[in-house]
């Protein structure tokens, strides 16, 4: 589909990110007021069961055994009962609490009366009946009550997961003042629980206050806030993946193009070259003059052997991207090795008046290796150095030891490779453009990606050093040869 091209990919991967993002905080938004809801129901009744226990706690001594005590004091009747009695708004309401507690039963007791003449003032409501005991040792047990109240609330926070900063209220159970404090508004701090008495003296009325409870709340999502990022860095990096993959393809697709291209340029240099020379020798008769026969002959034979050279690259790089090379490992001097490649390409150093000089050394640099593929990495080398220096260039050759490995650097000054590509060159079927977008040296390039294959099979490495207009300094780094 040629509407679905790579430009509009990078877009539309934009636009499927943010969409997916705004669903996202649109999900979690609502998650988060759902979150907030159930975090205040269970504040709530964390609050609501403590009030429940201690005040079930601060009358069942010597009652424990008693099953119908139990059942009535802990029973979520009671509570509402309780609840309903303790938030009965009437004005001028009288009301009096009375428990009593025998071997043979319990009687709890509670009575209301209000006038019916509004005008007639009565007092507010009361506080329950203390059964003889003094004010204080009320107000002790109330104190002690209050304590094991507040532990218990503040236990059962803690078991939530999340520190949370809090405090509590006390009111005054008759008159509904302020005892302990500071009076909080629910839309002042976060949550704000109702007022709980802790024993059925109805002494004071607890109020917890939590200013903040917006970490609980994440804390609660934890779990959904991580799988909802996870899914959005998933997405993201699935996007940069496919484009990235898509933007290789192209390029490699681009790549193979200018291969073809070239390679049939090259394989078709040659064949007009021999047909053009066997036409001359039919046409003018070349049988009778040997000597440009013989030269005819010699140009054809060279342009073979070029043409042979190029396919056997190509089947090479073909074997080598399958893993069908079989390396024959054998112990020489790489010294010997260059000599021989140097000697090999005698012919073309002098085609374009250039230097190539080899350092020699006075020792042996032995490495265990295949002789014929090194050869053919030093000659890829040293061909490429000649392509693309101008007439008259020098290219050094020369080795170094360091650190138990073998460098054999390929230095040139030619026209030099800028940065952005150093990396790039290695890769199979690349080739740096000219400003004018064009090749201004044919080849394959297929050597430079053969020559880091090779080397990363002998265990070794290639490294580049370049500056524009400074030459290139091609590295070979491979490890040397130690008797044990």
């Amino acid at each position: 589909m040629k509407w679905l091209s790579s430009r509009y990919v990078f877009p539309l991967a934009i636009i499927t990110l943010i969409i997916s993002l705004c669903l996202q905080c649109a999900w979690i938004r609502q998650l988060y007021l759902a979150q907030k809801k159930s975090v205040t129901t269970v504040l709530e009744s964390i609050v609501s069961d403590a009030s429940r226990q201690i005040s079930y706690q601060s009358i069942v001594k010597g009652h424990e055994k008693s099953i119908r005590f139990q059942q009535f004091f802990l029973s979520p009747e009671w509570l509402v009962l309780r609840h309903a009695f303790d938030d009965l708004k009437v004005d001028n309401l009288r009301s009096r609490f009375h428990y009593g507690i025998t071997n043979d039963s319990s009687v709890v007791e509670m009575k209301m009366s209000f006038p019916n003449n509004p005008k007639k003032q009565i007092y507010q409501k009361s506080t329950a009946i203390t059964d003889g005991k003094s004010q204080r040792e009320v107000s002790l047990e109330d104190q002690r009550d209050l304590k094991v109240m507040d532990s218990l609330v503040n236990h059962r926070l803690y078991g939530l997961g999340v520190a949370i900063d809090r405090n509590y209220v006390l009111y005054d159970y008759s008159s509904g003042k302020l005892v302990k404090g500071k009076a909080v508004s629910k839309d002042a701090s976060a949550f704000v629980s109702g007022k709980y008495t802790y024993n059925l003296k109805f002494q004071n009325q607890y109020q917890l206050v939590v200013p903040s409870i917006t970490w609980l709340i994440i804390y609660q999502m934890r779990y959904y806030l991580i799988s909802s990022f996870l899914m959005l860095a998933l997405t993201a990096a699935a996007f940069y993946l496919l484009i990235r993959l898509m933007k290789n393809q192209q390029l490699y697709a681009q790549a193979r193009m200018s291969f073809t291209s070239n390679m049939t340029h090259e394989l078709q240099t040659p064949i007009s070259t021999i047909a053009v020379a066997l036409e001359s020798i039919s046409k003018y008769h070349l049988i009778d003059e040997p000597e440009k026969l013989q030269n005819y002959i010699n140009i054809s034979r060279h342009e073979l052997q070029r043409l042979q050279a190029m396919i056997e690259k190509v089947l090479k790089q073909e074997q080598m991207d399958l893993g069908k090379t079989n390396l024959q490992f054998t112990l020489f001097d790489i010294q010997s090795v260059l000599k021989q490649v140097i000697f090999s390409m005698d012919i073309q150093v002098r085609e374009k008046n250039s230097q190539l000089i080899l350092v020699p050394s006075d020792e042996p640099y032995f490495i265990k290796g295949d002789a014929m593929h090194i050869a053919n990495v030093c000659y890829n080398l040293i061909d490429n150095a000649l392509k693309y220096s101008p007439a008259h260039s020098k290219i050094e050759v020369s080795c170094s030891i360091a650190d138990g490995e073998l460098t054999i650097s390929f230095k040139d000054n030619g026209p030099g490779i800028k940065e952005i590509y150093q990396q790039q060159v290695f890769e199979r079927f690349f080739r740096i453009f000219s400003q004018d977008n064009i090749h201004n040296v044919k080849g394959s390039g297929l050597g430079l990606h053969y020559v880091k294959q090779v080397v990363e099979l002998h265990g070794g490495r290639v490294a580049l050093q370049s500056k524009i207009g400074k030459g290139s300094n091609f590295m070979i780094i491979l490890p040397l040869y130690e008797e044990n």
